[in-house]
């Protein structure tokens, strides 16, 4: 039967799990269009295009780190993952206006046939990257408020003290035997 004390145990084994997931599409990717050509209009198109694609894995692998981070109490860790994913946010949405500049040029630089595939893939990888930084925020934010001081994880928040109550001898009341 499990314990309260096996989850964190189990949870910890995830760790390389989700350092694979978040960091094996870019490294796979990284690898697969070696030399960098930060030249060639259609390098950076294709780079950046396959990066958006792979976010959903990356994603998972943070969420998967953070989640561990949250169950076994991991504090600095889901902070520094926090910060992580905030960073990844901002340079995502870098990468989307110089990926948008590109497709505008890809656009003008292929063919008539080609033009319709290179509207097509652009849309999808802006669409995988603009749910990719709402999710990269959204973890980011998750992460630093599941940090704060005061707050566990899952207890629930206190509410804010209303008026004091007094209790006294009320006024204008009458005694009757």
């Amino acid at each position: 039967m499990f314990t309260d004390e096996n989850i964190p145990r189990f949870a910890k084994g995830l760790y390389p799990l989700a350092a694979l997931l978040a960091s094996f599409p870019a490294v796979d990717l990284a690898l697969r269009v070696s030399p960098p050509q930060l030249g060639s209009l259609q390098w950076r198109f294709t780079v950046v295009g396959l990066l958006f694609g792979n976010f959903g894995t990356i994603l998972i692998g943070f969420g998967l780190a953070g989640l561990i981070a949250a169950i076994c109490g991991h504090r600095s860790f889901l902070r520094a993952l926090g910060y992580v994913a905030m960073v990844f946010a901002m340079l995502a949405v870098a990468l989307v206006v110089l990926f948008l500049l590109d497709a505008v040029q890809m656009r003008q630089v292929v063919n008539a046939n080609a033009k319709r595939t290179v509207l097509i893939a652009a849309l999808g990888a802006l669409y995988t990257a603009g749910l990719g930084i709402f999710a990269f925020i959204a973890i980011g934010r998750g992460a630093l408020s599941a940090t704060r001081r005061g707050t566990a994880a899952g207890a629930p928040r206190r509410a804010k003290a209303g008026a004091p109550l007094v209790v006294g001898p009320q006024t204008g009341a009458t005694e009757s035997v």
